[in-house]
């Protein structure tokens, strides 16, 4: 079991959270020892011999190992025995007599001095009340957020179909709304979003009306505003997807009709798709090897497993060059919202790699009304932030000369401060602990009273 409460009965609180080993008791032997506790804390006319017991008793008999005050409502857990390291919830921390006192011998012991093992509530027999009021909990949820969104919004797991918002053509969405749809499609399949109409109140971050596209319920993937219609976005290999649409106080549009389709095919996307890259790939232009087309935009969002970061690898570059990359180029952005740039490539010259800041990357690749050229290729891999401290602190990028045109960042020495900037950001992330490894350990292990 494990918990905040005191480390001895009377003695102080701990600063950190603590944990301890206990063996079950018998019920026989529970029900008996309970049976032997009276006083204010118990009645023993209350614990009838032919009673059930909803309570699981857990210590030794000597003591020394228990619960305290503070601890209560705490899990106590025992291996799940599928040997897949999973736990489960056996016991809710409830009471007991004293802290860690002895209790083997409480009939020889005056009532004030009588000990008791941790006491805790049996999951067990509770188990149906609980889910009963897990699922009214449910219920009540399903009310509360069917009041903020004048649609009919939740679950959709249909393999095609459309969301609209507002529900009748040519009304307007209501102010203060929050709506969320959760698709789903069978495995094997990947999810395609089509915008067939788009209209909510324009601002340049999106701050006031906005709908948010994300992969299962966390990873972002895009976020839109304004009237332009969003182009269709494939999230490759996923099969959860939510939508999230949220509203102010005031300028509502004409919302949104957006279509969803289950696809197997894994045709490359074509100009106008936003693709969700989560898995190490190669990714290329359409055409490649031949031209790409004119006016083209074209998105990957790549989200590498949490503690990574990702490596842009060219292995063929070939844009049209120009000055500051205004006509065809490739950007290389930090987030999800285009809110920062890490490069801005053109031209003929193979650039060297790049590095994503933190666990996100976006790719937005552009083309002007004319000049077409072959286009790039590239590879996409996750390196482990652990990894990336242990090698040598020479930037990823640095290379004796690069001539590709980066906006902003002219020359080798300007990239090699870029992916310092890169390196030096992953350093401060992993510092904070923000995206540091899972299997830190912040318990401790006692080897008396503890919690």
């Amino acid at each position: 079991m494990g918990g905040w409460g005191r480390i001895k009965e009377r003695g102080r609180l701990p600063a950190v959270l603590r944990e301890v080993c206990l063996d079950l008791v018998e019920p026989a032997k529970c029900k008996h020892v309970l049976q032997t506790i009276k006083g204010s804390i118990l009645n023993h006319r209350l614990v009838r011999p032919q009673a059930v017991l909803t309570v699981v008793c857990a210590g030794p008999e000597k003591g020394g190992k228990d619960a305290c005050q503070g601890d209560s409502g705490g899990p106590l857990v025992c291996p799940a025995g599928s040997g897949d390291g999973r736990w489960v919830a056996l016991g809710v921390t409830s009471w007991g007599k004293g802290c860690g006192r002895s209790w083997g011998n409480n009939s020889s012991r005056p009532p004030s001095r009588r000990g008791s093992p941790g006491i805790f509530t049996d999951v067990r027999m509770l188990l149906p009340w609980i889910k009963r009021k897990l699922k009214e909990a449910e219920q009540q949820q399903e009310k509360i957020l069917s009041r903020l969104c004048n649609v009919r919004d939740g679950p959709v797991s249909d393999t095609e179909g459309v969301i609209r918002n507002p529900t009748l053509p040519g009304d307007r969405y209501g102010n203060n709304q929050l709506c969320l749809w959760s698709l789903s499609v069978p495995p094997g399949y990947s999810i395609l979003l089509e915008f067939e109409h788009f209209d909510l109140e324009n601002d340049s971050y999106c701050q006031y009306d906005r709908l948010t596209v994300l992969v299962g319920t966390q990873r972002p993937v895009g976020i839109y505003c304004g009237s332009v219609l969003p182009g269709p976005v494939l999230l490759n290999n996923s099969q959860i997807a939510t939508l999230l649409f949220s509203s102010d106080i005031s300028r509502p549009g004409s919302g949104f009709v957006i279509r969803h389709r289950a696809v197997r095919e894994q045709s490359y996307p074509v100009c106008g798709t936003v693709v969700l890259v989560e898995n190490q790939a190669a990714i290329h232009t359409p055409n490649y090897p031949g031209f790409y087309s004119n006016n083209c935009v074209l998105r990957w969002v790549v989200h590498a497993p949490r503690g990574h970061v990702v490596k842009l690898d060219f292995i063929d570059f070939d844009l049209e060059e120009s000055d500051r990359c205004l006509y065809d180029s490739l950007t290389v952005l930090a987030d999800v919202g285009e809110s920062e740039e890490i490069a801005v490539l053109c031209g003929a010259s193979v650039p060297p790699p790049v590095l994503s800041y933190h666990s996100v990357m976006v790719l937005r690749f552009t083309s002007d009304s004319t000049i077409t050229h072959r286009g790039f290729k590239a590879t996409l891999t996750f390196i482990s932030i652990t990894d990336l401290k242990s090698q040598d602190r020479t930037p990823i990028v640095a290379q004796a000369e690069v001539s590709t045109s980066i906006r902003r960042h002219t020359t080798p020495y300007d990239v090699q401060q870029s992916s310092s900037r890169a390196l030096a950001d992953v350093q401060e992330v992993t510092d904070d602990g923000e995206e540091g490894s899972d299997d830190e350990d912040n318990s401790s292990e006692s080897s008396g009273t503890a919690q």
